[in-house]
């Protein structure tokens, strides 16, 4: 009787909590290559060798059919390694390495081996760089911190720089909106369990390029 009261629970909860892997990225290991930004790509794109459409086409993707395609040219698309993925808000983003222009970009297609490919797209606006994606989405949603991110990290400034006094360590941080973003640093107000709102600058991004917190895709 006990075990099966605990399959009730585990398929209640089951039910309930938000599978979170394949929407958005929840720690730091999520996003292993940076790039420069973003390349927000439609339901049905074309995955190419190199930079142009006589190569060889190494993917066609439908993303409706990811979690249903097993194999597809020995590769496994449950794999494919969108950084954010809300299909029902049309947002599914591989991060892009390089954008030499002419339309074309080298995007991440598997954040675990680094594999990449080209996709060619008109629409200019399909491509962001990480402040634009803030700005985009952060502000209309809000910003979160990564969860593995060190302690040391999760804290607030007075300044633009970590050599300024160290306002507030960040321990439960819950809803977090942002003003503006200068460089690095982005001007935030928390509110944590105490329900108070603290302000002050945060590093969101560090010199090598890569990332201690993410925007919103969705109303939480």
């Amino acid at each position: 009787m006990r075990n099966f009261i605990l399959f009730l629970i585990f398929i209640i909860i089951s039910a309930f909590a938000p599978v979170f892997a394949d929407i958005i990225p929840l720690s730091t290991k999520s996003i292993k290559y940076y790039g420069i930004g973003v390349l927000n790509v439609p339901k049905s794109y074309t995955v190419y060798q190199y930079p142009y459409k006589e190569s060889k086409i190494l993917r066609e993707v439908n993303y409706d059919n990811i979690k249903k395609t097993a194999i597809v040219n020995t590769i496994d698309m449950r794999k494919i390694s969108y950084v954010a993925y809300v299909p029902e808000n049309n947002v599914a983003l591989l991060t892009v390495v390089l954008a030499p222009g002419y339309d074309w970009y080298c995007v991440v297609l598997n954040q675990e081996t680094g594999e990449t490919g080209w996709i060619y797209s008109e629409d200019k606006s399909s491509f962001m760089t990480y402040r634009n994606l803030f700005y985009k989405y952060g502000k209309k949603y809000g910003v979160r911190i990564f969860n593995d991110l060190p302690p040391t990290e999760k804290v607030l400034y007075s300044k633009d720089s970590k050599e300024s006094k160290i306002l507030e360590e960040l321990k439960y941080p819950k809803f977090i909106t942002f003003t503006v973003i200068y460089g690095n640093w982005i001007l935030v107000s928390v509110n944590d369990m105490t329900k108070q709102a603290k302000i002050g600058w945060f590093n969101w991004r560090n010199d090598d390029g890569t990332l201690n917190m993410f925007p919103n895709l969705k109303e939480q």
